[in-house]
């Protein structure tokens, strides 16, 4: 053979050989798991629970399962350590989560709902502080002492008292620790945050030589300056023949703090306290300037110079129309408005028997002086209300039908009229800087009496006065 060949098959007997005491490794472990086993079983029937949780934690050792760490639990109840006996219980169900048969399972939560009677239960979550999302490789203390891996998967089981909790992920600053009061039976949640950002803190002693401390940390002498999480933290000043002076300060994330710290001698009275300035309240400038634009609909009853019967036809019409209001406010919650618009609203319609259609446009204008109150706040309520001048100017083509001749004629008809308006509307205003914005639902009654054809000088219009409704909204300039 040659060396080749002879290498090649040396690698692959090694191999065989490696995988043939492996398998009876394998074999041998499982055998003395199942020794354990048998053994442990024996000895917690007898209710011997010492023996028999020894022989157990070999058995799990050999050969680790879920069943097993059930058998663990069971012997730790039995030699009553309910702590130690809950936390292998919730083990038992993390590591047998598909493999457990449900009334198996059943029967272990009836025993950790008997033991959480006895313990106190904490439930621990760590998260992101950029994403809030949990985070899987955290490492939990409690009272100084960390957990295994995955332990935030489970709840935590103490004793009755008082723990200190605290979190920790490489690479990212410690939470602040939490310091809870736990109660038999009252379970508790508990939630950290890693991944703050940090906030700088300078601590500056009327004292060059001062010793500072911060949180219990070595101290040092002169100004202090360093990066804190945000939160509480604990500032101690301290110089010979000066009182010790003790201090909280809150740290905000991303933010620089300094803090001067005066120290005072025995018996020496603090300086007197000094009301810092405050700044005046953004005076409401007086003067406004509202363009406005609305969506509006106006309901008529159309006169026979209108093509229409005896009696009139009540006809509806829509449009827009384009406003200013000039307002001076002589206080905080009354101004005095002048308001104005123009605008045009159109139908078209047929006339019975005609087939061919009508169209009416009715031109409108209003000047209105206004009263204004208004709600304060940079978000207000407001109500407005008036009694102006209104204008009409009407230009339709009427087509009517002759019931004798059967002939259909076209007519135009022009007229116009001024009558007087109540104004009212009502709705919200938004302040955004120097500006504000404003929306408003308004109703408007007017005279249509006077609107006449500019030919026959017949009405238009019956049913005075006419109304007018509609939604406006504007964009509010002070000055």
């Amino acid at each position: 053979m040659t060396p080749a060949r002879i290498l090649r098959s040396s690698r692959a007997l090694a191999i065989l050989l490696a995988f043939v005491l492996a398998s009876s490794a394998a074999h041998a472990d499982e055998a003395a798991a199942r020794a354990h086993f048998r053994r442990g079983v024996e000895l917690y029937d007898k209710k011997q629970y010492a023996p028999a949780l020894e022989s157990f934690r070999a058995a799990y050792a050999d050969k680790p399962a879920a069943g097993i760490k059930r058998n663990i639990a069971l012997c730790l109840k039995g030699l009553g350590r309910p702590v130690e006996a809950a936390t292998a219980f919730d083990e038992a169900l993390d590591e047998g989560e598909e493999s457990i048969k449900p009334d198996v399972r059943a029967a272990m939560q009836q025993e950790l709902a008997e033991l959480a009677k006895v313990v106190a239960t904490v439930r621990l979550t760590v998260l992101g502080a950029v994403d809030k999302r949990p985070l899987g490789n955290a490492v939990i203390l409690v009272d100084n002492v960390a957990l295994p891996p995955n332990a935030s998967r489970r709840p935590v089981r103490l004793e009755p008292g008082i723990h200190v909790f605290g979190a920790h992920v490489d690479g990212l600053a410690d939470p602040v620790e939490k310091k809870l009061s736990l109660l038999a039976g009252s379970p508790v949640d508990a939630t950290f945050e890693i991944g703050a950002r940090l906030g700088t803190l300078t601590i500056t002693p009327s004292v060059p030589d001062a010793v500072v401390q911060v949180d219990g940390t070595e101290p040092r002498r002169g100004v202090w300056t360093g990066k804190l999480l945000p939160g509480p933290h604990r500032v101690v000043v301290s110089a010979p023949n000066y009182q010790t002076q003790t201090t909280d300060v809150v740290i905000s994330s991303d933010a620089n703090v300094d803090y001067a710290i005066s120290l005072l001698r025995p018996g020496e009275l603090p300086p007197a306290y000094t009301v810092p300035p405050k700044k005046p309240p953004p005076t409401q400038k007086s003067r406004y300037l509202v363009p406005m634009i609305a969506y509006e609909g106006q309901s008529m009853r159309l006169a026979p110079a209108l093509g229409e019967g005896a009696a009139g036809a009540k006809r509806a019409f829509t449009g827009a129309s384009f406003g200013v209001r000039a307002g001076y406010r002589v206080s905080r919650s009354f101004a005095l408005e002048l308001y104005g618009d123009v605008g045009q609203v159109s139908e078209t319609y047929a006339i019975s028997p005609a087939t061919k259609e009508s169209k009416t446009k009715i031109l409108h204008w209003q000047l209105t002086p206004m009263l204004r109150f208004a709600t304060i706040g940079w978000i207000r309520f407001t109500t407005g209300t008036g009694v102006g001048v209104h204008g009409l100017s009407v230009d339709a083509d009427i087509a009517t039908k002759n019931t004798v001749t059967m002939a259909t004629t076209q007519a135009t008809h022009k007229g116009s009229g001024v009558a007087a308006s109540w104004l009212v509307d009502l709705g919200m205003q938004f302040d955004v800087g120097p500006l504000f914005l404003e929306g408003v639902a308004f109703f408007d009654m007017h005279g249509v009496g006077t609107t006449r054809d500019d030919t026959t000088n017949a009405r238009l219009f019956y049913s005075s006065p006419g109304t007018r409704a509609g939604i406006r909204v504007g964009l509010g300039i002070q000055f």
